[in-house]
């Protein structure tokens, strides 16, 4: 996906950063303490959470939390700059303004973003919803899948850097182990790129979590499979335990 990026001149914009995350803010229309935070994948735009129907579908789902969709595109990833500025920009900040749960909701490279943040530092989180994650390249995944999933894979010692390595080891302690330190709500496509990690992941997840439909990578399929999330996953949203700890990042992603 990076290689994709950085030959093609349409992602040049998605190369620069600026110092603070951009952020469209949606209210739920009451004094929520709960709060949403959308991170698009590679190539889209923060606004298209919104143009896509997802804000709607919460209020359609009576869901009162309030949500901020983020301009964290790939240039953050590329800067090594992503797990801070989510740190400082989005959960310090919700903090700060009084939000008890924070909830992290990624499409694609943002399924990443989420997976990965959380992977440093779960205890800040109380959730996470991720569409048609990325979660690390083919060989990786391949290597899982080998060696029979996620439960008899073996992580082995995880170098400074190696994100995708270390969400999946994050994966296997926790989830692998029946130990989730919070929910994660998966959906994706059937035919998605990125469906045969996603099925990996699937198999150590509750199955009243997981949404799969025929599809692909694309707005299309997660515009139908977000209603389904929202759906099974509303009281949690609006329940789900907080997450009190504001223990500092201590890595970034490469």
């Amino acid at each position: 996906m990076a290689r994709l990026a950085l030959l093609s001149s349409r992602f040049d914009p998605m190369l620069k950063t600026a110092e603070s995350l951009l952020k469209m803010e949606y209210t739920g229309g009451a004094a929520s303490k709960n709060l949403i935070v959308f991170l698009p994948g590679i190539g889209d735009l923060a606004e298209d959470f919104e143009r896509s129907g997802f804000i709607a579908d919460l209020r359609r789902h009576g869901i009162t939390a309030d949500a901020i969709a983020v301009d964290a595109h790939y240039g953050y990833y590329a800067s090594r700059a992503i797990h801070a500025r989510i740190a400082e920009d989005v959960v310090d900040a919700a903090q700060e303004a009084g939000y008890e749960r924070i909830w992290l909701a990624g499409i694609s490279l943002g399924g990443f973003g989420a997976s990965s943040f959380a992977a440093l530092t779960s205890s800040r989180l109380s959730g996470l919803l991720l569409l048609a994650p990325y979660l690390g390249g083919g060989d990786l995944v391949n290597e899982i899948a080998t060696a029979g999933g996620l439960g008899q894979w073996e992580p082995g010692l995880v170098q400074t850097g190696d994100y995708p390595r270390a969400v999946w080891a994050w994966l296997k302690e926790n989830y692998a182990q029946q130990q989730s330190p919070m929910p994660i709500y998966l959906g994706y496509g059937t035919n998605d790129m990125f469906a045969g990690a996603n099925a990996l992941l699937a198999d150590v997840l509750p199955t009243s979590q997981v949404y799969s439909i025929s599809g692909g990578h694309d707005w299309r399929t997660w515009k139908k499979l977000w209603p389904q999330m929202l759906a099974g996953c509303k009281t949690m949203l609006e329940t789900a335990h907080p997450a009190a700890s504001s223990s500092p990042v201590s890595g970034n992603i490469a």
